[in-house]
């Protein structure tokens, strides 16, 4: 086993103090300060191969749609629950799993979720009926509610302070990569809508089961969170490794850590129980209100396209193989538009780059409804796509960056289950209804004009954390007034 891979979570041992609000004084310091590494990059792509998983799911669904629609002859309503059958369970099961993460650690919630996921996905291709379809989405949803959040999660504890938006923008590529090969996987398994070829794409979505041992072997708890809760030793046996990782990868020692920040944590003690309504009091309210409307409003862009486009294609009039082409397109040009993101997150900073690829997705969308013909179709897709999809990243690494580690992942899944509730569940169960009383020009309209209330929320009441330590974002103003802005911020906060 890798000397790094070792999960100091399993076994014996109590937390050395129950802690009250500090800031995470060793990790937060040692981790902050890591060169990039072959330890770092390989890390990082394990974790976030775990958006593949969830890439494919999405894609899945919207490619098997129309087979199962002929198959089984679904109306409006049918197609509305098969579409949003696992984002329902998505939205029961996230809040938990996040509860379940700040509680008893991350690792082990992210692989349970994929475990979950993988086995009732692949018991879904031997489904009879359209009602199966539909339960078995649900309940593999409430094993992806616990993956979703997860990758971005650990992965802006453990990257370092100036390489969590990059390194968060490019592993977001997965996703992509996932939503282009789903079409493209389509295509080879499901020739006609009368195939059986279906069912091998939910067979296909039971591989994920094989990556839960590479990441028990290769990724390691969060020093973080170990810390936050007290488990002092079971940190610091995993900083080591880190750090005798990096060191064997870069041939260079390390340089020595910077002064812990002087800061108290703002919100509740790192050790116990730490409930729900803690994100309703007055020092999360404001942040988390807008960071549910956001993500609701961007993310109804990406399931608008992930969900529909080939069902909007055919609408056009072309056939089912030509709307997997064009879905495969517009929705591969996403991959290059988050290795854009990665390069201007940690440039212009979180805010311009939500608020600047929203606005332009938005228009796409408002145009989308107007256009015919392949080309054009395929180009204002695209640009939809390259720009509000490509903004996901951004959104989330922000939604993390909110909250203090003993609260994190309780905040970031109740964003996400808030936010895919609105983009995942109420978007995509109306469009089949708006589609057949107005037509695609209304359903992009709404779109659009999400997006653009998104953006209003933001620009209002979002505040700037590019530069800044996840223990400087989540300070205590009352604690130490004087903190500023590190140089490198330029952005106003």
């Amino acid at each position: 086993m890798p000397a790094d891979s070792v999960d100091p979570t399993v076994g014996g041992g109590r937390p050395t103090d129950g802690g009250h609000g500090r800031a995470d004084p060793q990790s937060a310091a040692r981790l902050d300060r890591l060169p990039v590494s072959r330890w770092l990059l390989m890390t990082m792509i394990v974790l976030f191969l775990g958006w593949l998983v969830e890439s494919y799911d999405i894609g899945l669904i919207g490619n098997v749609l129309p087979s199962l629609t002929k198959i089984y002859h679904l109306g409006s309503g049918e197609k509305s629950l098969v579409s949003i059958a696992s984002t329902v369970g998505i939205v029961v099961g996230i809040i938990p799993a996040g509860y379940l993460a700040d509680r008893f650690g991350r690792k082990r919630v992210f692989i349970t979720g994929i475990a979950v996921y993988s086995i009732i996905t692949l018991v879904t291709g031997f489904s009879t009926s359209a009602t199966e379809v539909i339960v078995l989405r649900l309940l593999a949803g409430l094993g992806m509610g616990a993956v979703f959040p997860m990758p971005y999660i650990i992965g802006s504890e453990l990257c370092p302070l100036g390489l969590r938006g990059r390194f968060t923008g490019m592993a977001d590529s997965f996703l992509s990569v996932g939503y282009f090969l789903a079409p493209l996987i389509a295509i080879w398994v499901i020739p006609t809508t009368t195939s059986a070829g279906w069912r091998t794409m939910f067979f296909i979505g039971g591989i994920p089961l094989l990556y839960t041992m590479l990441i028990w072997k290769w990724l390691p708890e969060s020093p973080r969170w170990l810390e936050s809760k007290g488990y002092d030793e079971r940190a610091e046996a995993i900083l080591a490794r880190i750090e005798a990782a990096v060191v064997r990868s870069t041939g260079q020692p390390l340089a020595e850590p910077a002064a812990p920040p002087d800061v108290t944590i703002v919100g509740p003690p790192t050790a116990g129980r730490v409930p729900l309504r803690t994100l309703f009091t007055r020092t999360y309210l404001k942040r988390s209100l807008m960071l549910w409307v956001t993500f609701g409003g961007v993310f109804f862009i990406f399931y608008s396209i992930q969900i529909y486009m080939p069902t909007v294609v055919t609408k056009m009039g072309y056939s089912l193989t030509s709307a997997f082409v064009f879905t495969s397109i517009i929705v591969g040009v996403s991959i290059p538009g988050k290795y854009l993101e990665s390069w201007v997150v940690e440039r212009w900073g979180r805010k311009p780059v939500i608020i600047t690829f929203t606005l332009l997705a938005a228009a796409a969308a408002f145009l989308f409804g107007f256009v015919r013909g392949a080309v054009p179709v395929i180009l204002v897709g695209s640009v939809m796509s390259f720009f509000g999809i490509s903004v996901d990243p951004a959104v989330k690494i922000y939604t993390a960056e909110q909250y203090p580690t003993t609260v994190r992942a309780t905040g970031t899944n109740a964003t996400e289950g808030f936010g895919r509730l609105i983009s995942g569940v109420i978007g995509p169960a109306v469009v089949p209804f708006l589609l057949v009383s107005t037509g695609i020009v209304g359903v992009f309209s709404v779109v659009g004009g999400v997006a653009v209330l998104a953006v209003a929320i933001v620009v209002l009441m979002g505040r700037e954390t590019r530069g800044l330590s996840l223990e400087e974002i989540n300070q205590d103003p009352a604690s130490h007034p004087t903190t500023a802005p590190r140089p490198t911020d330029a952005v106003s906060r």
